[in-house]
């Protein structure tokens, strides 16, 4: 099995952990904002927005230190 098809592997294991959070736009955006080097969350506290964008956050971080070689 190649490495992309391990590193999608984890990536849906570790996104289901977060239902149904992870249909949530903000869930994606939090992700790739982990990625890109933001991690200022842009929504008001306690809104599902929020929680959406720091758990996308979480998840980022969880793939990042299950990928790394």
């Amino acid at each position: 099995m190649s490495a992309v098809t391990n590193n999608r592997l984890i990536f849906d294991l570790i996104k289901h952990q977060y239902r149904p959070y992870d249909a949530h736009k903000e869930f994606g955006r939090g992700f790739a904002a982990y990625q890109a080097g933001n991690f200022r969350n842009p929504h008001e506290a306690d809104s599902l927005s929020a929680q959406a964008w720091d758990l996308g956050i979480e998840a980022a971080m969880r793939c990042e230190r299950a990928t790394a070689a």
